[in-house]
């Protein structure tokens, strides 16, 4: 795509190979939302907006009984983060060197993930875009001690409002690390949950000292990309070369009431 400049870079296509094996080994392990919502597209770098079916009216203007209205969208956000990497380091792989220095790829690799779970959790307020944890219409539910009987209840408001397992359970470190207490057999509460819910357990350390649990293979909540996230190529200065990561995309939640917090 040539808004990443790729073909400018002075490095070889080995070498972006490396860079995007390595960007794709961090982002697998650490982007937890798109996991567990309808990841729709990528639609390309010039997808800019996504329609919502809505209007918001202008009222009448000038002639008289002429109302005008605006068609309602959500514009996709764009994420762009630098990092570089020493020449050396690049001259030393095309040797055959195996320790590279990548420490800020992988930086950069980290925020891009965080940045994404947050918009798809939080939102991102100066976009209005809006997260599930921010939209759900469902009461919370109360964690106190035994994470077990929180998920069951979450499970049974979700069932009253008609959503069918199985469910996904993402939760922040301080409840993830509940799921290894035992009871009195010595059976993990980590096996109970699973076989309540009959879907996934997702550790989000983005989510803090919170969980949430939504149906598993739903359109209730929608990620939609624009340009999928990208390595492109920004310039040199003397043996610094400068990389950037990017992506485009917004999040749209079509069912509220499908999603239970547990805090």
């Amino acid at each position: 795509m040539a808004n990443l400049k790729r073909h400018i870079a002075p490095i070889d296509s080995d070498v972006w190979d490396f860079i995007d094996g390595e960007a794709r080994r961090v982002l697998k392990t650490s982007l937890k939302g798109r996991k567990v919502v309808d990841f729709v597209g990528p639609k390309g770098a010039n997808f800019a907006a996504v329609n919502t079916g809505r209007t918001i009216s202008l009222g009448t203007v000038k002639q008289d009984g002429v109302r005008y209205s605006k068609r309602q969208v959500l514009p996709l956000i764009e994420i762009e983060i630098p990092f570089t990497l020493n020449m050396s380091e690049i001259d030393a792989f095309t040797r055959g060197a195996e320790d590279i220095d990548i420490d800020s790829l992988v930086d950069a690799a980290k925020k891009m993930a965080e940045s994404e779970d947050t918009a798809i959790f939080f939102g991102v307020e100066q976009a209005e875009l809006r997260g599930i944890l921010e939209v759900s219409s469902q009461k919370p539910v109360p964690v106190t001690g035994n994470i077990l009987p929180s998920v069951a209840i979450a499970r049974k408001q979700l069932l009253a409002e008609g959503f069918e397992g199985p469910y996904n359970l993402i939760l922040g470190p301080a409840f993830y690390s509940m799921l290894f207490d035992s009871n009195e057999r010595g059976y993990p509460q980590k096996n109970r949950i699973e076989s309540l819910i009959g879907g996934s357990i997702i550790s989000a350390p983005i989510l803090g000292k919170k969980g949430v649990l939504l149906p598993q293979d739903s359109a209730d909540f929608e990620f939609i990309s624009g340009q999928d996230i990208s390595i492109g190529y920004s310039g040199q200065k003397e043996d610094i070369l400068e990389f950037f990561m990017v992506e485009s995309f917004t999040f749209k939640v079509n069912a509220p009431e499908a999603s239970v917090i547990l805090e």
